[in-house]
């Protein structure tokens, strides 16, 4: 059963899970999408100036082009403050009828997922609304704010890793390769990405990824690791950057695929949960790899997706 369908959301997954929200949403939000809309971009333009002095660009390009988790983290940290008597009018009553939604059941979740099937992105679904106030991060958006109908957004969850990686090429220009090279994080961050302009990342270190791993019985991490391996000079280049600060990895891409795999049969076998202590572990060492690695620079000659 395809783990995304079941009644259980992942963290952040786009999906309307409860039917009540349409009725809200109907009742409370629909008749007062302008004074929504002015608040949302009230508040962007209250957060704008002090993201864009914190991170003027971000992969070689200007803010807020790929700051999307930071715009709608900002915001979502901005509506939870806000005094409504600092709004405008019509501001505050955008917030008004957001509070009466939410006081009665409404529904405010930062989700993220792929939007129309090329780019990773995060937004709000607030009921049965998508919000986007992020929707200038992506090359070809529009104005800062949008507002749709859920259903007519084409903002879709990520299926599995290969998806993943998938879109990272689409949406990064990235070149993406099997995990053999640290097999012990592997079930739960199978895939090794590099992005033109960036670093390496062993991906993914997002909780929804993580519990897709686990709902899936590490299947989708298995899949992705049959992948074609990385060449061997960029496997040393990782390992060796990762060996100086002990990192045990693999000897080679075929001994990290072998251990890769039957790690993500013993997890699978074995019920992993999340926040058990084998994903606690995982995560340290994620997070510890991903450090060393956030200074390597590695050029980026062909596209390969896992």
């Amino acid at each position: 059963m395809n783990p995304l369908l079941s009644d259980t959301l992942l963290p952040n997954e786009p999906r309307i899970a409860d039917p009540l929200q349409h009725t809200l949403t109907e009742r409370f939000l629909l008749p007062a999408l302008p004074g929504l809309r002015a608040l949302l971009e009230e508040l962007r333009a209250r957060v704008d100036p002090v993201l864009s002095a914190r991170v003027p660009a971000r992969l070689g390009q200007p803010y807020p082009r790929s700051q999307g988790l930071h715009i709608t983290q900002a915001v979502h940290e901005a509506i939870r403050r806000v005094d409504a008597g600092t709004l405008p009018p019509r501001a505050a009553d955008g917030f008004a009828a957001l509070a009466a939604f939410h006081a009665h059941g409404g529904s405010l979740r930062h989700v993220w997922g792929a939007l129309r099937g090329t780019h990773f992105h995060h937004a709000f679904l607030f009921g049965t609304l998508l919000v986007d106030v992020a929707a200038d991060a992506i090359a070809g958006g529009g104005g800062k704010v949008g507002i749709v109908p859920f259903r007519q957004a084409r903002f879709t969850p990520v299926r599995d890793h290969r998806h993943y990686a998938l879109l990272a090429r689409s949406a990064l220009h990235a070149t993406v390769y099997p995990n053999h090279v640290l097999p012990t994080a592997a079930p739960y961050a199978p895939l090794i990405v590099l992005v033109p302009g960036g670093s390496v990342r062993i991906e993914s270190d997002a909780a929804y990824m993580h519990e897709l791993a686990l709902a899936s019985g590490f299947t989708s991490s298995a899949e992705a690791l049959k992948g074609p391996a990385m060449p061997p000079d960029l496997f040393r280049l990782i390992a060796d950057t990762l060996g100086k600060a002990d990192i045990a990895t693999a000897a080679d891409t075929v001994q990290g695929q072998r251990d890769g795999l039957a790690l993500c049969a013993r997890y699978r076998d074995g019920h992993r949960r999340a926040g058990d202590l084998g994903h606690v572990r995982a995560l340290e060492l994620l997070g510890k790899a991903n450090s060393l690695l956030a200074t390597l620079q590695v050029a980026v000659s062909q596209q390969r997706a896992a």
